[in-house]
């Protein structure tokens, strides 16, 4: 069994030939040991594998230094190690100290970022402080310096560098966000950077440079505050018993919410080495990687789509799983064993929390840390396009955010960074027509925006060239929401037990869900076209909308909500592409079920749309053709198996007959008021669910709310409990008293007449199939 560490008193490793000292200036955090040592640390005696080495002194702080793992040229006992001088200067070690050496598992990583710090002399003052301006040519000065390092590590000097003005020392504050990181150089890759704000005294610890913060995400203010108050734990130094408990972070939600915004931001606080997990990885190197995290703190681990790497599909995912869970116990038990957190963060995003995160990950201290991003709202949409600097006039761009973020409902922050990239293109095109159409005078600019003018005055300073709000107008009608590509909506958690009476009805839609998953040759015995399409009609608060949720949510199908009225407040084309693309959704996710709500509002009589005033004939234009694209993908059931259409409405009256025929609607569901046995139901249920006095009487209750609808009947129950929580804060009885509820009726006004029913029964003679 390989051992967690070895221990070595270090002796110095002498440089004689011109190759020795070529390989000390390339690789200078070598270690070399015993090769039986390196066998029984890194398990092999290929050179370069990464370990850490800290000292065994009792009273010195834990810092632990990453180095790479060499099998010494000459013979060395087993306790000894030896380390070139630079690299055990850097790190305050002495010869024959005793350091512990333990492996870290895989080689070296390349450096994403080095942090260099400018020097102070004896007294602790900087000599000759960089001015701002005088930074990137030092910093291109320091790339070229480390360009001609292969390993650079945190504690590397440069001494005495001279590059116009007075001579001045650095030294690598941290590698990947690690104060005693080390990673392998490469020129083209490699960000340099200078640190503006040196330690005190220029010391080189294993404290975190920065804090472990997010900043400068626009439009998910009261998310990213959770997220830092959540991080906060890890950063903070505090008492034991008020330390928060371990556990990892999940951010979820839809696509284009800004997950994977919210991970870049966590990584570039600088606060520790990012170790990214893919969802392509190994198993192996999945643990590899959160071993590594272990001894590399601080670190942070991301897992960008979790749900991905512990797909259902995946042959090992259970060992994956595993490999997590372990991972997150073992960070936990160091919070209940220690006296302070873990300083591991793991991060990890999915679309769905509730179902993309199995319940093991889900267990105490694990992936319990959950942060949901919503779509943004019209105020978050108008951070987000603040944040992205539209290009038009300063006196313009006030008003053009407020617009577009009005009318940019649905967008997500990925929609409207790609409004703003069409609009730019729309003002690039326009830009060279004009230019290559007419050649510019040197002496006349080409403006791109009325809001530019000519600077007489100043003929010599170039003139300001802008975008106008209509490219990016133009562009709202060319750019589409991700939310019209990806409308499985998952509908609140209904189930027929909720919905009191109506007997018949769950009848035929628990029949339409079976039609809906039955094979073709079992339904060709019974149909020549089985029923796909179901209207349910009737009077206001009746129960129509929930009984397709909780259609939704027992069957089990895919489900595809509209509002018919969003529909048509598209633009001119947009709705019908809209109908199409969710018809072919549904037919690439069957078995699966849309539900038009309202659907009135676009399927009512053609001569109605046509009779539309002139303010709104647009809408009406649309509305004949939204209506006759959904007929025609209506008519086309036979290409439809295991897709059932489910619509509702309130005035069947107004639909178009040429969506009742066979083939669309094939059957029309009237859902009526509740009867007394469904009324009675409803009150039970109720009951069951609060606080009710032993003199409410329900059987007297639901014949006295004769013609009231389901709807209603809950209105009254709640108007009841309000009643009966302002006399139990007044010291009375707290229960609902038959009382309350009869007052509650009283003052409840039916909305269904003797005369809406009427209506019903009439139309329901003329198209009722059965």
């Amino acid at each position: 069994m390989k051992p967690e560490y070895l221990e070595f008193r270090l002796r110095k490793l002498y440089v004689n030939t011109d190759s020795e000292k070529r390989l000390q200036k390339k690789q200078p955090s070598r270690i070399y040991v015993n090769e039986l040592a390196m066998l029984e640390l890194v398990g092999t005696l290929d050179g370069g594998r990464l370990v850490s080495v800290e000292k065994v002194a009792a009273d010195e702080a834990l810092v632990r230094h990453e180095a790479t793992l060499w099998k010494a040229p000459e013979k060395l006992d087993k306790s000894i190690a030896q380390m070139y001088d630079s690299f055990r200067d850097a790190c305050d070690y002495k010869l024959g100290e005793t350091v512990r050496i333990r492996s870290l598992g895989g080689s070296l990583p390349d450096a994403e970022e080095v942090i260099l710090e400018q020097l102070p002399d004896q007294d602790g003052a900087v000599p000759h402080p960089l001015a701002p301006e005088h930074i990137p040519g030092w910093e291109f000065f320091l790339a070229g310096r480390l360009a001609q390092m292969e390993h650079v590590y945190a504690g590397l000097t440069f001494k005495n560098l001279y590059c116009r003005g007075p001579e001045r020392s650095f030294a690598v504050m941290s590698v990947n966000g690690k104060r005693t990181g080390n990673a392998r150089y490469l020129d083209e890759k490699t960000s340099v950077r200078i640190a503006t704000t040196p330690a005190a005294g220029g010391q080189i610890n294993n404290t975190p440079s920065r804090r472990l913060k997010v900043t400068g995400i626009r439009g998910l203010d009261a998310q990213v505050a959770q997220l830092n108050r959540i991080l906060a734990g890890f950063d903070a130094n505090v008492p034991r018993q008020v330390m928060p408990s371990y556990s990892g972070i999940v951010i979820h939600g839809t696509h284009g919410t800004g997950k994977t915004m919210l991970l870049n931001g966590i990584a570039s606080t600088g606060w520790g080495t990012v170790i990214r997990i893919q969802y392509k990885d190994k198993l192996s190197d999945v643990q590899e990687m959160l071993q590594r995290a272990k001894l590399q703190q601080p670190s942070i681990v991301l897992i960008d789509q979790l749900d991905r790497l512990i797909d259902k599909e995946r042959n090992n995912r259970a060992a994956v799983i595993l490999a997590l869970c372990e991972a997150l116990d073992s960070l936990a038990a160091d919070r209940a064993a220690k006296t302070e957190m873990p300083k591991v963060v793991v991060v990890a995003t999915c679309l769905d929390y509730t179902t993309d995160v199995p319940a093991d990950l889900k267990e105490p201290h694990r992936l319990t840390s959950e942060i949901y991003l919503p779509m943004p709202d019209a105020d978050g949409r108008r951070e987000i396009l603040a944040s992205l600097d539209l290009d038009v006039a300063p006196s313009q761009e006030e008003d053009l955010i407020r617009q577009l973020s009005e009318r940019t409902h649905a967008y997500n922050g990925k929609d409207l960074c790609r409004l703003v990239d069409q609009a730019h293109q729309l003002g690039f095109d326009r830009y060279r027509e004009t230019t290559t159409s007419s050649p510019p005078d040197s002496s006349i600019p080409t403006p791109l925006s009325d809001e530019t003018e000519q600077q007489e005055s100043k003929p010599s300073a170039p003139e300001a060239v802008f975008l106008q709000p209509a490219d990016y107008h133009e562009a709202l009608r060319l750019v589409r929401p991700s939310a019209m590509h990806d409308i499985n909506l998952k509908p609140p958690p209904i189930r027929w037990d909720d919905i009191g009476g109506q007997e018949s009805v769950k009848l035929s839609l628990r029949r339409a869900v079976r039609l809906s998953v039955q094979p073709p040759d079992v339904l060709s015995r019974f149909f020549e076209r089985p029923p796909k399409g179901f209207l349910l009609y009737g009077p206001p608060g009746c129960s129509k909308t929930m009984a397709a949720q909780a259609m939704a949510t027992e069957s089990g199908l895919n489900f595809f909500a509209v509002k018919g009225a969003e529909l048509l407040n598209m633009y001119v084309g947009e709705s019908e592409r809209a109908v199409r693309r969710l018809f072919q959704r549904a037919r690439e996710v069957s078995p699966s079920m849309i539900f038009f709500d309202e659907i009135d509002s676009i399927a009512g009589q053609r001569s109605g749309f046509s009779h539309s005033s002139t303010s709104s004939s647009s809408s009406g234009h649309s509305g004949i053709n939204v209506l006759t694209t959904l007929l025609n993908e209506m008519d086309g059931f036979e290409a439809l198996h295991g897709v059932v259409v489910l619509a509702a409405t309130n005035r069947p009256q107004a639909l178009d007959p040429a969506l009742l025929r066979p083939g669309r609607f094939d059957e029309l569901i009237y859902v009526s008021p509740p009867d007394e046995d469904a009324r009675r139901a409803i009150f039970s249920k109720v009951a069951a669910q609060r606080q009710m006095h032993p003199d409410v009487d329900i059987d007297r209750l639901a014949q006295e709310t004769e013609g009231y609808s389901g709807a209603e009947i809950k209105g009254i129950c709640a108007a009841a409990g309000i009643a009966a929580y302002d006399r139990f804060e007044e010291g009375g009885i707290g229960a609902i008293m038959m009382q309350d509820l009869e007052k509650a009726i009283r003052n409840q006004k039916r909305q269904i007449t003797p005369e809406m029913l009427k209506g019903f029964e009439e139309w329901e003679r003329q198209f009722r199939k059965f």
